[in-house]
Protein backbone atom coordinates (compact mmCIF):
# COMPACT_ATOMS: atom_id res chain seq x y z
CA UNK A 1 0.00 0.00 0.00
CA UNK A 2 1.48 3.38 -0.99
CA UNK A 3 2.19 5.82 1.86
CA UNK A 4 -0.62 8.18 2.75
CA UNK A 5 -0.26 11.59 1.18
CA UNK A 6 0.33 14.41 3.66
CA UNK A 7 -2.63 16.80 3.94
CA UNK A 8 -2.16 20.13 2.21
CA UNK A 9 -2.68 23.00 4.64
CA UNK A 10 -0.98 26.10 3.19
CA UNK A 11 0.82 27.40 0.11
CA UNK A 12 3.47 29.98 -0.71
CA UNK A 13 2.36 32.36 -3.43
CA UNK A 14 2.44 35.71 -5.16
CA UNK A 15 -1.07 37.22 -4.88
CA UNK A 16 -2.24 38.94 -8.07
CA UNK A 17 -4.99 41.25 -6.87
CA UNK A 18 -4.05 44.77 -5.85
CA UNK A 19 -5.55 48.24 -5.91
CA UNK A 20 -4.17 48.95 -9.39
CA UNK A 21 -4.62 45.46 -10.89
CA UNK A 22 -8.11 44.70 -9.58
CA UNK A 23 -10.06 46.82 -12.14
CA UNK A 24 -8.27 45.03 -15.00
CA UNK A 25 -8.96 41.58 -13.54
CA UNK A 26 -12.59 42.45 -12.86
CA UNK A 27 -13.21 43.53 -16.46
CA UNK A 28 -11.38 40.52 -17.91
CA UNK A 29 -13.10 37.95 -15.70
CA UNK A 30 -16.47 39.48 -16.56
CA UNK A 31 -15.60 39.20 -20.26
CA UNK A 32 -14.45 35.60 -19.76
CA UNK A 33 -17.56 34.58 -17.83
CA UNK A 34 -19.78 36.02 -20.56
CA UNK A 35 -17.89 34.12 -23.26
CA UNK A 36 -18.03 30.88 -21.31
CA UNK A 37 -21.77 31.25 -20.82
CA UNK A 38 -22.40 31.93 -24.51
CA UNK A 39 -20.01 29.27 -25.79
CA UNK A 40 -21.29 26.58 -23.46
CA UNK A 41 -24.99 27.32 -23.65
CA UNK A 42 -27.14 24.19 -23.92
CA UNK A 43 -27.25 24.35 -27.74
CA UNK A 44 -23.56 25.13 -28.27
CA UNK A 45 -22.55 22.78 -25.48
CA UNK A 46 -24.52 19.90 -26.99
CA UNK A 47 -22.56 20.31 -30.23
CA UNK A 48 -19.29 20.37 -28.30
CA UNK A 49 -20.23 17.25 -26.38
CA UNK A 50 -21.32 15.36 -29.50
CA UNK A 51 -18.06 16.31 -31.25
CA UNK A 52 -16.09 14.40 -28.62
CA UNK A 53 -17.78 10.96 -28.41
CA UNK A 54 -14.72 9.34 -26.89
CA UNK A 55 -14.94 11.60 -23.85
CA UNK A 56 -18.21 10.76 -22.03
CA UNK A 57 -17.70 13.44 -19.38
CA UNK A 58 -17.55 16.41 -21.79
CA UNK A 59 -19.79 19.09 -20.29
CA UNK A 60 -22.65 20.77 -22.14
CA UNK A 61 -22.43 23.70 -19.75
CA UNK A 62 -19.85 25.03 -17.32
CA UNK A 63 -20.98 25.35 -13.68
CA UNK A 64 -20.48 28.82 -12.21
CA UNK A 65 -18.25 27.45 -9.46
CA UNK A 66 -15.66 26.37 -12.04
CA UNK A 67 -14.67 29.99 -12.77
CA UNK A 68 -12.33 31.26 -10.08
CA UNK A 69 -13.17 34.49 -8.23
CA UNK A 70 -10.91 37.52 -8.38
CA UNK A 71 -9.77 37.18 -4.78
CA UNK A 72 -8.32 33.73 -5.41
CA UNK A 73 -5.94 34.70 -8.23
CA UNK A 74 -2.31 33.97 -7.39
CA UNK A 75 0.87 32.27 -8.59
CA UNK A 76 1.63 29.20 -6.48
CA UNK A 77 5.32 28.70 -5.70
CA UNK A 78 4.85 25.61 -3.55
CA UNK A 79 2.36 23.75 -1.39
CA UNK A 80 2.81 23.02 2.30
CA UNK A 81 1.75 20.50 4.90
CA UNK A 82 2.14 22.41 8.16
CA UNK A 83 0.27 20.27 10.66
CA UNK A 84 2.01 21.36 13.85
CA UNK A 85 1.98 24.96 15.14
CA UNK A 86 5.78 24.99 15.28
CA UNK A 87 5.91 24.14 11.56
CA UNK A 88 3.73 27.12 10.70
CA UNK A 89 5.79 29.33 13.02
CA UNK A 90 8.97 28.24 11.25
CA UNK A 91 7.47 29.03 7.83
CA UNK A 92 6.36 32.50 8.97
CA UNK A 93 9.77 33.18 10.52
CA UNK A 94 11.55 32.18 7.33
CA UNK A 95 9.25 34.38 5.26
CA UNK A 96 9.85 37.38 7.49
CA UNK A 97 13.63 36.88 7.44
CA UNK A 98 13.89 36.84 3.65
CA UNK A 99 15.92 39.61 2.07
CA UNK A 100 13.67 40.02 -0.96
CA UNK A 101 15.64 42.99 -2.31
CA UNK A 102 18.80 40.90 -2.54
CA UNK A 103 16.92 37.93 -3.96
CA UNK A 104 15.47 40.06 -6.76
CA UNK A 105 18.88 41.49 -7.54
CA UNK A 106 20.34 37.99 -7.68
CA UNK A 107 17.43 36.84 -9.84
CA UNK A 108 18.40 39.50 -12.34
CA UNK A 109 22.03 38.34 -12.20
CA UNK A 110 20.94 34.76 -12.76
CA UNK A 111 18.83 35.76 -15.74
CA UNK A 112 21.72 37.66 -17.30
CA UNK A 113 24.32 34.96 -16.67
CA UNK A 114 22.08 31.94 -17.23
CA UNK A 115 23.03 30.43 -13.87
CA UNK A 116 20.62 28.16 -12.00
CA UNK A 117 18.69 29.42 -9.00
CA UNK A 118 20.56 27.05 -6.70
CA UNK A 119 23.97 28.29 -7.85
CA UNK A 120 23.47 31.88 -6.71
CA UNK A 121 20.78 31.59 -4.04
CA UNK A 122 21.46 33.61 -0.91
CA UNK A 123 20.94 32.02 2.51
CA UNK A 124 17.54 33.09 3.80
CA UNK A 125 17.03 31.33 7.11
CA UNK A 126 18.21 32.51 10.52
CA UNK A 127 21.29 30.28 10.13
CA UNK A 128 23.87 29.96 7.42
CA UNK A 129 24.66 26.73 5.59
CA UNK A 130 27.16 25.73 8.29
CA UNK A 131 24.42 25.99 10.89
CA UNK A 132 25.91 29.10 12.48
CA UNK A 133 23.78 32.20 13.13
CA UNK A 134 24.19 34.83 10.46
CA UNK A 135 25.87 38.10 11.35
CA UNK A 136 23.22 40.88 11.27
CA UNK A 137 25.89 43.44 10.39
CA UNK A 138 26.93 41.38 7.37
CA UNK A 139 23.31 41.19 6.25
CA UNK A 140 22.83 44.93 6.66
CA UNK A 141 26.03 45.60 4.73
CA UNK A 142 24.92 43.32 1.90
CA UNK A 143 21.53 45.04 1.68
CA UNK A 144 23.18 48.48 1.55
CA UNK A 145 25.52 47.36 -1.21
CA UNK A 146 22.77 45.77 -3.32
CA UNK A 147 21.28 48.17 -5.88
CA UNK A 148 17.61 48.80 -5.40
CA UNK A 149 15.79 46.52 -7.88
CA UNK A 150 12.89 47.65 -9.98
CA UNK A 151 9.46 46.30 -8.98
CA UNK A 152 8.42 42.91 -10.28
CA UNK A 153 5.95 43.77 -13.05
CA UNK A 154 3.99 41.04 -14.83
CA UNK A 155 1.47 40.87 -17.64
CA UNK A 156 -1.04 38.12 -18.39
CA UNK A 157 -1.94 37.24 -21.96
CA UNK A 158 -3.54 34.19 -23.56
CA UNK A 159 -5.23 31.11 -22.14
CA UNK A 160 -3.83 27.60 -21.84
CA UNK A 161 -5.06 24.17 -20.78
CA UNK A 162 -3.30 21.94 -18.27
CA UNK A 163 -4.62 18.88 -20.15
CA UNK A 164 -5.56 18.08 -23.71
CA UNK A 165 -7.83 20.98 -24.77
CA UNK A 166 -10.37 18.51 -26.16
CA UNK A 167 -11.06 17.16 -22.68
CA UNK A 168 -9.87 19.39 -19.88
CA UNK A 169 -10.87 20.54 -16.43
CA UNK A 170 -8.22 23.21 -15.88
CA UNK A 171 -7.53 26.48 -17.74
CA UNK A 172 -4.91 29.04 -16.74
CA UNK A 173 -3.11 32.21 -17.77
CA UNK A 174 0.69 32.19 -18.01
CA UNK A 175 2.58 35.19 -16.58
CA UNK A 176 4.95 37.25 -18.70
CA UNK A 177 7.97 39.01 -17.19
CA UNK A 178 10.01 41.10 -19.61
CA UNK A 179 12.94 41.26 -17.15
CA UNK A 180 13.23 37.48 -16.89
CA UNK A 181 13.47 37.60 -13.08
CA UNK A 182 10.23 35.83 -12.16
CA UNK A 183 11.28 32.22 -12.52
CA UNK A 184 14.79 32.58 -11.01
CA UNK A 185 13.24 34.48 -8.09
CA UNK A 186 10.53 31.87 -7.49
CA UNK A 187 12.93 28.95 -7.93
CA UNK A 188 15.13 30.40 -5.21
CA UNK A 189 12.18 30.90 -2.88
CA UNK A 190 10.93 27.38 -3.47
CA UNK A 191 14.39 25.95 -2.87
CA UNK A 192 14.80 27.86 0.41
CA UNK A 193 11.49 26.64 1.83
CA UNK A 194 12.06 23.10 0.56
CA UNK A 195 15.50 22.96 2.24
CA UNK A 196 13.77 23.74 5.53
CA UNK A 197 11.13 21.04 4.88
CA UNK A 198 8.41 23.67 4.76
CA UNK A 199 7.38 23.14 1.13
CA UNK A 200 6.63 19.62 -0.06
CA UNK A 201 9.41 18.44 -2.32
CA UNK A 202 8.44 18.20 -5.97
CA UNK A 203 10.94 17.32 -8.67
CA UNK A 204 8.66 18.45 -11.49
CA UNK A 205 9.46 21.77 -13.17
CA UNK A 206 7.88 24.82 -11.60
CA UNK A 207 4.92 25.99 -13.69
CA UNK A 208 3.67 29.38 -12.55
CA UNK A 209 0.06 29.98 -13.60
CA UNK A 210 -3.03 31.96 -12.69
CA UNK A 211 -5.98 29.58 -12.62
CA UNK A 212 -9.20 31.03 -14.07
CA UNK A 213 -11.21 27.83 -14.51
CA UNK A 214 -11.04 24.54 -12.64
CA UNK A 215 -14.07 22.25 -12.75
CA UNK A 216 -13.03 20.37 -9.62
CA UNK A 217 -14.62 23.27 -7.72
CA UNK A 218 -17.91 22.38 -9.40
CA UNK A 219 -17.87 18.91 -7.87
CA UNK A 220 -17.75 15.41 -9.31
CA UNK A 221 -20.24 12.86 -10.51
CA UNK A 222 -20.69 9.17 -11.20
CA UNK A 223 -21.41 8.98 -14.94
CA UNK A 224 -23.76 6.40 -16.34
CA UNK A 225 -23.50 5.24 -19.90
CA UNK A 226 -24.43 8.15 -22.16
CA UNK A 227 -25.00 10.49 -19.22
CA UNK A 228 -23.65 14.03 -19.44
CA UNK A 229 -22.50 16.07 -16.44
CA UNK A 230 -25.57 18.28 -16.76
CA UNK A 231 -27.82 15.22 -16.41
CA UNK A 232 -25.77 14.06 -13.47
CA UNK A 233 -26.10 17.48 -11.85
CA UNK A 234 -29.87 17.40 -12.24
CA UNK A 235 -30.02 13.91 -10.79
CA UNK A 236 -27.82 15.00 -7.90
CA UNK A 237 -30.17 17.90 -7.20
CA UNK A 238 -33.12 15.53 -7.22
CA UNK A 239 -31.36 13.17 -4.81
CA UNK A 240 -30.73 16.10 -2.49
CA UNK A 241 -27.76 14.48 -0.77
CA UNK A 242 -24.45 14.81 -2.62
CA UNK A 243 -21.76 12.34 -1.61
CA UNK A 244 -19.13 14.31 0.30
CA UNK A 245 -17.05 11.64 1.92
CA UNK A 246 -16.07 9.05 -0.69
CA UNK A 247 -12.78 10.66 -1.67
CA UNK A 248 -9.90 11.47 0.63
CA UNK A 249 -9.03 15.11 1.10
CA UNK A 250 -6.16 16.35 -1.04
CA UNK A 251 -6.20 13.46 -3.54
CA UNK A 252 -5.58 14.64 -7.08
CA UNK A 253 -7.17 13.23 -10.17
CA UNK A 254 -5.31 10.86 -12.44
CA UNK A 255 -4.47 12.21 -15.89
CA UNK A 256 -6.30 10.86 -18.89
CA UNK A 257 -4.55 8.38 -21.16
CA UNK A 258 -1.60 9.87 -23.04
CA UNK A 259 -1.82 13.11 -21.08
CA UNK A 260 1.10 14.50 -19.07
CA UNK A 261 0.88 14.25 -15.31
CA UNK A 262 0.22 17.76 -13.96
CA UNK A 263 -0.84 16.77 -10.46
CA UNK A 264 1.91 18.84 -8.89
CA UNK A 265 0.63 21.99 -10.61
CA UNK A 266 -2.97 21.32 -9.61
CA UNK A 267 -2.26 20.33 -6.02
CA UNK A 268 -3.11 23.66 -4.41
CA UNK A 269 -6.37 24.15 -6.31
CA UNK A 270 -7.53 20.56 -5.96
CA UNK A 271 -6.53 20.31 -2.32
CA UNK A 272 -8.48 23.48 -1.67
CA UNK A 273 -11.56 22.19 -3.47
CA UNK A 274 -11.53 19.01 -1.43
CA UNK A 275 -11.18 20.99 1.79
CA UNK A 276 -14.20 23.05 0.84
CA UNK A 277 -16.16 19.88 0.12
CA UNK A 278 -17.74 21.13 -3.08
CA UNK A 279 -19.36 18.06 -4.56
CA UNK A 280 -22.70 19.49 -5.62
CA UNK A 281 -22.42 17.92 -9.10
CA UNK A 282 -22.23 14.40 -7.68
CA UNK A 283 -24.96 11.80 -7.13
CA UNK A 284 -25.37 9.16 -4.46
CA UNK A 285 -23.11 6.20 -5.16
CA UNK A 286 -25.04 3.12 -6.26
CA UNK A 287 -24.09 -0.35 -7.37
CA UNK A 288 -23.08 -0.52 -11.00
CA UNK A 289 -21.88 3.05 -11.34
CA UNK A 290 -18.36 3.89 -12.43
CA UNK A 291 -15.92 5.85 -10.30
CA UNK A 292 -16.58 9.49 -9.61
CA UNK A 293 -15.16 11.72 -12.34
CA UNK A 294 -14.28 15.36 -12.79
CA UNK A 295 -16.40 17.38 -15.20
CA UNK A 296 -14.45 17.97 -18.43
CA UNK A 297 -15.01 20.41 -21.27
CA UNK A 298 -13.89 20.78 -24.85
CA UNK A 299 -11.99 24.06 -24.59
CA UNK A 300 -10.61 24.32 -28.12
CA UNK A 301 -12.93 27.14 -29.22
CA UNK A 302 -12.50 28.98 -25.95
CA UNK A 303 -8.72 28.81 -26.14
CA UNK A 304 -8.73 30.11 -29.71
CA UNK A 305 -10.80 33.11 -28.62
CA UNK A 306 -8.31 34.02 -25.91
CA UNK A 307 -5.01 33.23 -27.61
CA UNK A 308 -4.04 36.93 -27.78
CA UNK A 309 -6.34 38.30 -25.09
CA UNK A 310 -4.64 40.49 -22.49
CA UNK A 311 -6.19 39.91 -19.07
CA UNK A 312 -4.03 42.38 -17.18
CA UNK A 313 -0.87 44.30 -17.99
CA UNK A 314 1.80 45.92 -15.84
CA UNK A 315 0.63 44.15 -12.70
CA UNK A 316 2.97 45.05 -9.87
CA UNK A 317 3.56 42.09 -7.54
CA UNK A 318 3.36 43.69 -4.13
CA UNK A 319 4.03 40.81 -1.75
CA UNK A 320 4.98 37.21 -1.10
CA UNK A 321 2.46 35.41 1.08
CA UNK A 322 1.72 32.21 2.95
CA UNK A 323 -1.98 31.45 2.59
CA UNK A 324 -4.24 28.86 4.11
CA UNK A 325 -5.83 26.25 1.88
CA UNK A 326 -9.54 26.73 1.31
CA UNK A 327 -10.86 30.00 -0.08
CA UNK A 328 -13.27 31.71 2.31
CA UNK A 329 -16.46 33.43 1.22
CA UNK A 330 -16.63 37.22 1.50
CA UNK A 331 -19.95 38.34 2.98
CA UNK A 332 -21.24 41.91 2.70
CA UNK A 333 -23.27 43.77 5.33
CA UNK A 334 -26.49 42.36 3.87
CA UNK A 335 -25.31 38.79 4.22
CA UNK A 336 -24.70 38.27 0.50
CA UNK A 337 -21.68 36.39 -0.82
CA UNK A 338 -19.73 38.91 -2.90
CA UNK A 339 -16.54 36.95 -3.52
CA UNK A 340 -13.95 34.55 -2.19
CA UNK A 341 -10.38 34.88 -1.02
CA UNK A 342 -7.68 32.88 0.72
CA UNK A 343 -6.79 33.63 4.32
CA UNK A 344 -3.36 35.23 4.42
CA UNK A 345 -1.31 33.92 7.33
CA UNK A 346 1.74 36.11 6.76
CA UNK A 347 3.29 38.21 4.01
CA UNK A 348 6.42 40.11 3.12
CA UNK A 349 6.36 43.24 0.94
CA UNK A 350 8.26 43.22 -2.34
CA UNK A 351 10.22 46.32 -3.38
Amino acid sequence: MPPKKPPLTHFLCLPLSSQTATPQWQASLKHFTSNVESLYSSEAGSAAASSAPNFPTIARSVPDKAIRPLGTLHLTIGVMSLIKPEQLDAAVELLQNLDLVTLLVKANEQQESGQSAEATAAPTSSKNYAGMPKNPEDEASQSRQSPSPSPLILSFTGLQSMHSPKSTSFLYIPPTDTTGRLYPFCHTLKDRFTRENLILEDTRPLKLHATVLNTIYAGKFYPRKGQTPVQAERLGAECGSPDRGSRREHDTEEPANNEPNHKGHEAAEEGTAELEGKHRVSVAKKKGKSRKETVKLDARSLLSRYVDFTWARNVRIEKLAICEMGAKKIIDDSGNVVGEEYTEIASAALP
